[in-house]
C-alpha cells in the first residue's frame, strides 16, 4: 500500500510541473506577442511618422459617424415635424404672391445733377427743377377670397404706387382692378381678376399661444417663395407710432424686407397674422429673431370693411387718456392701476354727452374688462358707431357707471381736441395748410401767450416746404418784411409776393422752442 501511495505522490507531482511549464509558456507567448506588437508600433511611427497616427484616427472617426448615421436613420422615423412644416407649406404657398410696386418720386434736377457730377451751383428754368423719379418696391401678400380674387397686404407696401402688380407663385402676373388701404392698421386689400386662384383661409388669432409653432411665408430680399419657422413668442405687442392700431403677435421666425404682407400661418395652414415688421438693432433693418405680426381676427374685421365700404369706420368715444402707476392710483384712490386715467374730455364728444368726467378712472366698457389704453382704444374702435355701451368708471375712489352712444371716429383726431378753429386756408402750391392761430391753439402747441402769426397744420410730403424744415406746428410771422396775423393777410401778401418772376416767397417762421428762420419757398409746378 506504501508503494503505491508513493506512485500517486510522484504522479500529482509530475503533472503539477507540466502545467507550471505550461503557463510559462503561455506568459512567455504574451509577452513576446506584446513585444512584437510594441516593435510593430515603433516601426510605424519611426518609419511611416505622422500618416499612420492620422490614418488610425481617421479610422476611428469614421466609425463614430457611421454609428451616428444608424443613430440617426432610427430616430428620424420619430420625426414628425419636418412631415408637418412640408405639407403646410405645400398648402400655404400657392396662395402667396409677389407685389411689384413703381412710386414716381419728384427729384430736384439740381441734385440729380450734383449726385453725378459733384457739387455746383448750375442755374434753369425753373420748368426742369423737379424731375419724376421712379422707384421700385417690393412686398407679399396672400389671397385669402380666391372666387373674388381678393388679397391681403400690408398698406405701407403699396403706399403711394402709382402701378401695382401681383405674381403668383405660379408666375403669372396680374395688373391691380383696385386698391383700398387703411393707414392706421397698417392693413390693405387688393383686388385681382380671379382667375385660377388658389386662397389660404384665416384662422382665429385670439386661439394662438406662446410657444404654438407657426410658418412665415413671402419674398424677403427678393427671394420668392421663401418659407422660415419659429414659434409665437408674444402677443399684443406694440411697436412704434402710438397712434397706430396696433395689438402685434411676435414670432421669431426669420422675418425681412420683402416679408411684409406676407401671411403667418400655423400648423392647420390657416393665416393667423399678417407679418408686418421687424425689430432690429440700430435700425438695420437685419432679423434679429423679432417679427411683428397682425392679428388674422384684427385683419378680417378691417378687411370686411374695406371691401364692402372701401373705408374702415371705427367708434368714437372723445377723450384722451393714460396709464397709471402705483403712486398715481394711489393719489386717485383707485383699488389698482388696471384701467385707463381720463386726462382730457373733448367738447361735444360722446363722453363728454355721456356725463364722462377728467379724472375718471375706465374699468371696463361694453362688460368687457380694461387693463390699459391700448386695450381701451383697440376695444373702442373695434365698436360700431351708434351702439351705445355700458362704461365703468371709478370718479373720486367710487365705482359710476354711465351709458354712452359712440359716434365715427373723426378723420382728424386732433383737431377734436383742439375745438373748432377759425377754418383752415390751403396753399397747395407751396404744399401748406394753414389755420389762424387762436389763444387756445396757442396753449395746445406750446407757445407763448403774446405769439402772433398764422399756424402750419400740415406740410405735403415731397413738397418744397418739406425740403426746407417746416413742420406742423410751426407758426408763420411774415411774409417778407411783412407781418401777418390771419390767414387772409397770409393769403394777400403771399398772392402779391408771388407775383414776382419766379413766383417764390420767403416767409419767417417761429417754433414753439423759441427758434426762428426764413425760408424762401416755391410753388410746385
Amino acid at each position: 500500500m506504501a508503494g503505491n501511495d508513493d506512485e500517486i505522490t510522484n504522479r500529482k507531482g509530475f503533472f503539477a510541473v507540466k502545467r507550471a511549464i505550461n503557463a510559462a509558456v503561455k506568459t512567455a507567448k504574451m509577452w513576446a506577442a506584446l513585444l512584437i506588437v510594441a516593435a510593430l508600433v515603433w516601426a510605424g511611427m519611426h518609419f511611416l511618422g505622422p500618416d499612420l497616427v492620422a490614418q488610425v484616427s481617421y479610422a476611428v472617426e469614421s466609425g463614430k459617424v457611421e454609428a451616428a448615421r444608424n443613430n440617426l436613420e432610427r430616430l428620424s422615423r420619430f420625426d414628425r415635424m419636418s412631415a408637418l412644416f412640408r405639407e403646410v407649406s405645400k398648402t400655404v404657398k400657392p396662395a402667396v404672391v409677389e407685389i411689384h410696386v413703381v412710386k414716381k418720386a419728384t427729384m430736384r434736377l439740381k441734385d440729380l445733377l450734383r449726385r453725378r457730377f459733384g457739387d455746383g451751383d448750375v442755374p434753369m428754368p425753373r420748368r426742369w427743377r423737379r424731375l419724376p423719379t421712379p422707384r421700385m418696391g417690393l412686398g407679399s401678400g396672400v389671397i385669402i377670397d380666391a372666387k373674388n380674387g381678393y388679397i391681403l397686404t400690408n398698406e405701407h407696401v403699396i403706399s403711394g404706387a402709382d402701378k401695382v402688380t401681383i405674381v403668383l407663385a405660379d408666375r403669372r402676373r396680374f395688373d391691380v382692378v383696385w386698391t383700398r388701404p387703411d393707414p392706421a392698421s397698417d392693413l390693405a386689400v387688393v383686388k385681382i381678376k380671379p382667375d385660377r386662384l388658389i386662397e389660404a383661409p384665416l384662422g382665429n388669432s385670439d386661439e394662438v399661444e406662446v410657444g404654438d409653432w407657426v410658418l412665415a411665408v413671402g419674398a424677403p430680399q427678393k427671394l420668392p417663395q421663401t418659407v422660415t419657422a419659429g414659434i409665437i413668442s408674444a402677443t399684443g405687442r406694440m411697436n412704434g407710432d402710438p397712434s397706430k392700431y396696433q395689438n402685434y403677435l411676435q414670432t421669431d421666425a426669420a422675418i425681412n424686407y420683402g416679408n411684409s404682407g406676407g401671411p403667418l400661418v400655423n400648423m392647420k395652414g390657416e393665416v393667423i397674422g399678417i407679418n408686418t415688421a421687424i425689430v432690429s438693432p440700430s435700425l438695420s433693418g437685419v432679423n434679429s429673431g423679432i417679427g411683428l405680426a397682425i392679428p388674422s381676427n384684427m385683419a378680417r374685421r378691417i378687411m370686411d370693411q374695406l371691401i364692402t365700404t372701401g373705408k374702415v369706420t371705427r367708434g368714437y368715444l372723445g377723450v384722451l387718456i393714460q396709464d397709471v402707476d402705483e403712486k398715481l392710483a394711489q393719489s386717485f384712490n383707485l383699488l389698482g392701476t388696471k384701467g385707463a386715467l381720463v386726462s382730457l374730455v373733448a367738447k361735444g364728444s360722446p363722453a363728454e354727452k355721456g356725463g364722462i368726467k377728467v379724472e375718471d378712472f375706465i374699468v371696463s366698457i361694453d362688460g368687457k374688462a380694461v387693463t390699459g389704453t391700448r386695450g381701451l382704444r383697440l376695444m373702442v374702435a373695434d365698436i360700431p358707431p351708434g351702439k351705445s355701451v355700458a362704461v365703468k368708471v371709478y370718479r373720486e375712489g367710487k365705482p359710476v357707471t354711465v351709458e354712452v352712444t359712440l359716434a365715427v371716429q373723426p378723420e382728424d383726431m386732433v383737431r377734436a381736441f383742439r375745438g373748432q378753429t377759425a377754418g383752415e386756408a390751403t396753399l397747395e402750391d407751396y404744399g401748406l395748410k394753414v389755420t389762424t392761430l387762436t389763444p387756445e391753439l396757442i396753449q395746445q402747441a406750446g407757445f407763448k401767450k403774446d405769439t402772433t402769426g398764422v399756424l402750419i397744420v400740415e406740410v405735403v410730403d415731397g413738397s418744397d416746404a418739406g425740403e426746407q424744415g417746416l413742420r406742423q406746428d410751426m407758426v408763420i410771422t411774415h411774409v417778407g418784411r411783412k407781418a401777418v396775423n390771419t390767414m387772409e393777410e397770409l393769403s394777400q401778401e403771399v398772392a402779391e409776393a408771388a407775383k414776382g418772376a419766379d413766383g417764390g416767397v420767403r416767409l419767417r417762421v417761429v417754433d414753439p422752442q423759441g427758434g426762428a428762420r426764413f425760408a424762401f419757398l416755391t410753388p410746385s409746378e
